[in-house]
Parts: structure tokens; sequence; C-alpha cells
């Protein structure tokens, strides 16, 4: 499982590397911090523990589930942000955790789940736009949406990822400045990272 979801997110890397400007080869070394909520299906490596906020059913505008419960846990927000203070260069990384019910999972499907991530980049002029889509054992589905924008003349990637368990959803978006060698390092590590944990 977790070699064949490497292999997955290695070809989005990969396809989004290759409309990149050349980087450094050197790379900073970083002691990552594993990210997972005690109830989650996978893990994510981020640069530092981030800021999380509990989801509950009572909550106001619970995105990507479909009639979620009204009531107690549903499930977090993570929040990562790095500004680089020489070049005002930000990354940005939110994760969304959410249990999910056995129906709504079985009703997404590769349509579903493209339409919901381009939905989520509806106000941005994005080029080079590229979706992935693969269907992993026991009903587990991925899926990415990645592209560039330009904001204040700097080039900017995005990407977002659709991950599916047994009994919940995760949901990462990305952003930052693709010239900067750090922040490149920081996504890289992220998405190789990303790791399925059967419940």
């Amino acid at each position: 499982m977790m070699i064949y979801l490497k292999m997955f997110f290695s070809a989005v890397f990969i396809s989004a590397l290759l409309a990149v400007p050349a980087l450094a080869e050197d790379k900073p070394t970083i002691k990552y911090y594993h990210y997972a909520h005690n109830e989650a299906e996978y893990s994510i490596a981020l640069p530092e523990a981030p800021t999380v906020k509990t989801i509950c059913g009572e909550d106001e505008n619970i995105p990507y589930l479909m009639n979620p419960v009204k009531h107690g846990f549903l499930g977090e927000t993570a929040v990562f942000k790095e500004v680089d203070i020489n070049t005002e260069d930000s990354f940005e990384a939110n994760i969304y955790f959410l249990k999910a019910k056995k129906e709504f999972l079985s009703w997404l499907n590769e349509k579903r789940i493209k339409n919901a991530l381009k939905n989520e980049y509806s106000h941005i002029q994005m080029t080079d736009e590229k979706f992935a889509f693969s269907d992993g054992t026991g009903g587990l589905k991925w899926a990415s949406i990645t592209g560039f924008s330009v904001e204040q003349n700097r080039p900017i990637f995005h990407a977002m990822h659709y991950l599916t368990g047994q009994k919940s959803i995760h949901v990462i978006r990305v952003k930052y400045n693709v010239e900067n060698v750090l922040f490149h390092e920081y996504y890289d590590t992220l998405v190789n990272s990303v790791k399925y944990h059967s419940m």
C-alpha cells in the first residue's frame, strides 16, 4: 500500500516538476513532523507541527462532505504556514481530516472528485492544469490537481490532493512560490510521505 501511494504521488510530483524552473540541487536538512489525528487513516510529513482545529457536526459550512452528521466530532483541520522573511515568499499547507459515511465514500468516483477539486480553483486562473486519479485496494481513491498562477509577479504552484479511506477523507491543499528551493523541498517531502494506515 505504501509503495503504491508513493508511486501515485511521485507521478503527480514529477508531472508538476516538469513545468517548474530548474532548482538548486542542495537540499536543507530538516527534521519533519509526521502529522496524523488519532482517528485518521493517513499521515503527512510537515516541517513543523501544524495549528489544528476540531471540526464538529454543529459547525457551519463543513467542507467536502455531503449531508454530514449534525452532532459530535467530525474531524480536524491542520494548517502549516511559513513566510520567508528575506523574500516574503510563503508556503501554506491546509489539511482536512473528515470522518465520512460509507455511503458517501462509495458514491465518490473519479468524475465527482475531479469536479470537487476543480471547483476549489474556479476563482484562480491556473495554467498547465493537470489532474490525476487512481483506485487503490479496498475501495481507496486518490486524486490530485496541480497548476500554476501568478501572484504579485511571482510564479505560484498550487496542488490539491483528495484521499479517501475506509471511514474518512483527507484533503491536502498546498501553495507556494516554485522558485523557493526550501519550499520546493517541503512539498517534495510532503507528497512522498503520505501514508495510509488501515483502521
